[in-house]
């Protein structure tokens, strides 16, 4: 049996199949089978991953499109190994990915999930999520805490926790606020994935749903930790139970749901005061530029958080405002 299982989801990948095949086989931890799950592609991208001749690799052409989640929960299902590596088909993995994620999570047992940090292809970018458990509960409640072809877990959580179909283009996000409460999960500081960011990939062709589906995961991790005792907080549970989709309404729930975060009314202790404000420091503004970015926001609900926040984060927030 393999130790780790890398599932690597394709459809029409032609540009860049290669590459991220090359990528994996090249790890200088070999120990591994290669699930490449085809989604019926209509270019070249079968024909190129046929021309590999490696055991380690396994490909399945899937007879009918049934879309991404299928794909990632057939793998899920038929993986052999002890580990899962998320891999897509237009990233790259780097040499040590594979030996250094897995000396991680063997040295680390109460680890579920690991992730790391990663540079974007063509760009200087480097983008790092939270390294511990506590900040990457935090981060969950407001948006993904880790690049989703970046990690590596226990192959056992995946089967007991597959991807949800109704939380499409946002299956990850809904995912990591799953497991959060199921062990501990954690990022690499270090980068070891190039990520390619074009206008050919689902997640930036799907932006607004991801944002609308999202949200459920988003409220997952609030009610997970906020105490809905009291009238006004029975009164949210409920609103925001019968929200479908996003709205301004549900903007002014969030900043109402920030302010009472801040004053630590939580179910339960699972951080210290001083880590969450200062994670919640560091999501808030750039929370707040998307929005402003693409929701209309109406006067007196801009005054009314300009008093919830300090006076650098609001001249930061208006500089940007003003520059768009």
């Amino acid at each position: 049996m393999p130790k780790v299982s890398v599932i690597l989801p394709v459809y029409n990948c032609e540009k860049y199949i290669r590459e991220s095949i090359e990528s994996v086989l090249n790890q200088t931890f070999e120990d591994f089978e290669l699930l490449i799950i085809d989604d019926c592609s209509t270019d070249s991208t079968v024909a190129i991953i046929e021309n590999f001749d490696d055991s380690r690799i396994n490909l399945i052409r899937k007879e009918k499109n049934t879309g991404l989640i299928y794909s990632l929960n057939y793998a899920v299902s038929i993986a052999k190994g002890e580990y899962i590596a998320r891999m897509d088909g237009d990233d790259i993995c780097l040499p040590q990915r594979f030996e250094k994620q897995l000396k991680f999570l063997e040295q680390n047992p109460n680890i579920i999930l690991c992730g790391s940090a990663i540079q974007i292809i063509n760009e200087n970018t480097i983008l790092r999520h939270p390294l511990f458990h506590e900040e990457i509960i935090i981060k969950l409640c407001f948006t993904t805490s880790f690049c989703h072809p970046s990690v590596m877990g226990k192959t056992a959580v995946f089967k007991e926790n597959l991807y949800d179909i109704k939380y499409k283009h946002a299956e990850d996000y809904d995912l990591w606020t799953r497991l959060a409460f199921k062990g501990e999960l954690a990022n690499l500081e270090e980068v070891l994935l190039l990520y390619r960011s074009h206008e050919e990939q689902v997640s930036q062709a799907n932006n607004v749903h991801q944002t609308t589906v999202g949200y459920s995961s988003q409220f997952r991790m609030f009610e997970s930790i906020i105490n809905f005792e009291n009238d006004i907080y029975k009164k949210m549970h409920i609103a925001f139970k019968k929200q479908d989709h996003y709205t301004i309404d549900d903007f002014k729930k969030s900043l109402i749901l920030f302010n009472l975060l801040q004053k630590g009314n939580v179910k339960k202790k699972i951080y210290d005061n001083k880590l969450f404000n200062n994670q919640l420091k560091k999501i808030r503004l750039n929370f707040l530029k998307n929005y402003f970015r693409t929701e209309r926001i109406q006067i007196k609900l801009f005054l009314s958080y300009c008093k919830m926040i300090k006076i650098e984060d609001f001249i930061k927030l208006i500089k940007y405002r003003f520059k768009k």
